[in-house]
């Protein structure tokens, strides 16, 4: 057991002795408990009291409060009710999470037992030594009762390193009361992107626009790969120079500056910084995300349709799962596995599915009281079955950074599509292979 750890028994221990002793005359007004009744022969001055009962703490390293995560709640009550010898404690660790618990890793620290990890940097974790390959512990039953997309985002050169926590399938969510005020029709599910641009002029003026999409890599991604383009290759070749590539982002930039039915940042940010401010506030009448988003729109009372992401020259939608890890330090990786094993369970992925965290990773969770809260959810659900992974190469994180770098000014309409593209590509090899 860890220091901390013994050092935290000891005082509740001290803490307890010191409770004892003050309340040990109870002036007769309070009969003494069962545990502390005399037995037969045997006097209560000379009866034994029954030793605490100790529960081994393990820790979980996240980037949520868990004060305010529902889920992380829901997770830790369950796991101590099939595990009464154990004691989830979370440890949360906010901005800039990745860069802060690897530099604590390389440090050579004692960790916690399992850590919350992103399955974009899953490669580059692995890669350096710092979280622990899991090949002796997961199952051949838990691979087959994953989704594909889950085994693949959570590998690293044929070897499991990580559990899902969740997975998060792209579709299209539709303001109900915008569409409803415009008078437009609600899009079909085989709807294509002349469709989605058609509609998405028909619900802009009057600083409000038909679509949101971030600026930033998730944002795009997937339109780049429904058009037989790509970011970047699994094995770290870019792909933004394809003309597939420059075409998908040409029309989502047309949308911006020609067609003026999608904000700019600045545009957006008036309405908040987050990426559902807008279509919250009525703003914005589509966007591209996931289950979580839904939690939001429910508090806020948006009503809400969902619909596939319209196709382009192929029918796709990126995957993106966030994971359970083990990290290098942990000084019981058993001990670390009960808890990974557990979270990558049928009863964590139900929870995970409840709260809205997520998608299960795994099949054969019930999702009957899902789909009948929403019956638009099976567009989630379906869309696992054509979704492939958020690409996640090592460097992938750095040449996510010089993407935004360059594409910074496109996005703003002062450089052109090609222009940024080019940029990005006189350094793309470079960055890939992990030079600067």
């Amino acid at each position: 057991m860890k220091a901390t750890k013994l050092s935290l028994v000891a005082l509740i221990t001290a803490l307890m002795v010191i409770v004892t002793a003050c309340s040990g005359n109870n002036g007769g007004n309070t009969p003494p408990s069962p545990s502390n009744s005399a037995g037969p022969g045997e006097s209560a001055a000379t009866q034994k009291p029954e030793p605490p009962k100790e529960r081994t703490k393990v820790e979980v390293l996240s980037w949520w409060d868990f004060t305010q995560s529902e889920p992380l709640k829901q997770l830790k009550a369950k796991f101590e009710e099939l595990n009464p010898d154990l004691e989830m404690e979370y440890i949360q660790i906010g901005s800039g999470y990745a860069d802060k618990v690897l530099t604590m890793i390389a440090g050579g620290g004692e960790m916690p037992e399992v850590m919350m990890l992103a399955m974009d940097r899953i490669p580059v974790y692995a890669e350096k030594g710092a979280i622990l390959s899991l090949e002796s512990y997961v199952s051949d039953e838990y691979l087959s009762s994953a989704y594909p997309v889950v085994s693949n985002a959570l590998s690293f050169e044929g070897k499991p390193f990580a559990v899902a926590r969740d997975i998060t399938s792209k579709v299209m969510f539709l303001n109900k009361k915008m569409f409803d005020d415009a008078g437009v029709a609600y899009p079909k599910e085989d709807w294509t992107w002349e469709d989605f641009r058609a509609i998405s002029k028909q619900l802009s003026g009057d600083s409000q626009w038909g679509f949101y999409f971030p600026k930033y890599a998730d944002g795009y991604t997937s339109w780049l790969m429904q058009n037989n383009g790509g970011l970047v290759t699994q094995d770290g070749q870019s792909m933004l120079g394809k003309p597939e590539s420059v075409e998908a982002l040409q029309f989502l930039h047309d949308l911006v500056h020609v067609d003026k039915s999608a904000p700019t940042e600045s545009q957006a940010q008036q309405f908040g910084s987050n990426d559902v401010s807008t279509f919250v506030a009525g703003k914005v009448a589509m966007i591209a995300g996931g289950l979580s988003y839904t939690a939001t729109f429910e508090k806020e009372g948006v009503e809400y349709l969902i619909r596939p992401l319209p196709q382009g020259k192929q029918k796709l939608s990126t995957s993106f799962v966030n994971a359970w890890v083990i990290p290098k330090g942990a000084d019981n990786p058993d001990l670390s596995w009960r808890v990974l094993e557990f979270l990558s369970g049928k009863e964590a992925q139900q929870i995970a599915l409840d709260t809205g965290m997520g998608l299960p990773a795994v099949q054969g969770v019930d999702m009957k009281s899902f789909l009948e809260k929403h019956p638009d959810n099976r567009y989630l659900i379906e869309a696992l079955s054509y979704s492939v992974p958020f690409p996640t190469p090592v460097h992938g994180a750095a040449f996510n950074t010089e993407v935004a770098k360059q594409f910074d000014l496109m996005w703003l309409g002062q450089k052109s599509v090609q222009e940024a593209v080019d940029a990005v590509e006189k350094n793309a090899a470079s960055v890939l292979s992990g030079g600067k």
